[in-house]
């Protein structure tokens, strides 16, 4: 028996792989992995693979970077985790002053979690709850876009409209307003890209003018719905839609979990619109694909709604265990410094 096969038989015998039928391995044999280098995976036999899904889309400086990997041991040799609440570190503080600094202006404040779903679900609460603090309670429901997806938690999921994920699970749902999609790919012949997301516009102007007294936030993947099949529209959707929510007094959440960090030519979508949404959602690529972890940013204002004496239950009590973990902290700064010292963005272009 090679090792390959000796690996996949004790896999089997015990784990649950996500996102998978079980039943499939009995015809698709799995692929222990060994070792990574660069853009390559290696089996215990030796055979290599490109990683070309980027381990769901988050490795984007390879496997074992040389620089990653020496600012985590750095981190490793001095601290390895501490609980966020009632405590601070240096990684977490420089990574949010980074952040604050490189994302568009008016994000000011950064509050972390383990993984992309989980901060939306921090976007979702933390708009409601702004709503309640601001003496505005029936703002509560949240506005999304067909064939759009945003994680497999259960509010996440309530924003997403990929049947596969969510059908299953309604009855445990949000209840949503669904808007139809600006995808370009669906535009009628002889149409531009931006006439035809200028078009798909009215849809959401109709639902935030007909019910923003219950909308507590729209909910978008900025230029691309990834999941959804890669399905992409023009830079003035978002425009309009900044400048709707200010009038119908609606946040804007941006999920750039898949799209931040240059996978749409500029650092992050919403820079393409020159807009800045009320929370930014990252997460993926931020580490280079070394640890988990997730980012929302958010404004003072809303920041502001939730700042009062603890007796008020006002503030945000909304945990996990590992948030801001200093080893994750340190995977992001270096793929920070990555991107500053090597001009990847332009490179790229």
């Amino acid at each position: 028996m090679s090792q390959n096969e000796s690996w996949m038989q004790r896999d089997l015998a015990v784990l649950w792989h996500p996102c998978t039928q079980m039943k499939d391995h009995e015809q698709l044999p799995l692929i222990p992995i060994r070792r990574g280098e660069g853009v390559w995976l290696e089996d215990f036999d030796g055979k290599r693979y490109i990683d070309a899904v980027s381990s769901w889309w988050v490795n984007v400086f390879g496997h074992s970077n040389p620089r990653i990997n020496q600012r985590i041991k750095n981190q490793l040799d001095q601290l390895e985790h501490v609980m966020l609440a009632g405590f601070s570190h240096q990684p977490v503080v420089e990574l949010s002053e980074r952040l604050v600094a490189l994302t568009p202006p008016g994000l000011e404040r950064v509050f972390y979690t383990d993984n992309g779903s989980t901060g939306i679900e921090v976007a979702l609460k933390m708009s409601f709850h702004y709503w309640r603090n601001s003496g505005q309670p029936t703002k509560q429901r949240f506005v999304t876009l067909t064939n759009s997806y945003h994680g497999e938690t259960v509010a996440a999921m309530s924003v997403g409209d990929v049947a596969l994920f969510t059908d299953t699970y309604k009855p445990l749902l949000l209840d949503t307003f669904k808007v139809p999609s600006p995808d370009c790919y669906l535009r009628p012949e002889g149409m531009s890209w931006e006439e035809h997301s200028r078009n798909m516009f009215a849809h959401m102007e109709r639902t935030l003018a007909e019910h923003h007294r219950e909308i507590a936030a729209v909910i978008v993947e900025p230029l691309i719905q990834g999941a959804g099949g890669m399905r992409m529209y023009h830079p003035v959707y978002l425009k309009l839609l900044r400048e709707a929510c200010d009038r119908h007094d609606v946040h804007l959440i941006h999920d750039e979990i898949a799209v931040g960090f240059g996978r749409t030519g500029t650092m992050f979508a919403c820079e393409q619109a020159g807009i800045t949404p009320d929370f930014l959602c990252l997460s993926k690529a931020l580490t280079g694909g070394y640890l988990p972890m997730a980012a929302v940013l958010t404004t003072d204002k809303l920041y502001q709604a939730f700042y009062d004496d603890y007796s008020t239950l006002r503030a945000f009590l909304h945990s996990h265990t590992y948030t801001g973990n200093p080893l994750a902290c340190a995977a992001a700064l270096a793929t920070l410094d990555i991107f500053e010292q090597d001009n990847v963005i332009e490179a790229n272009k």
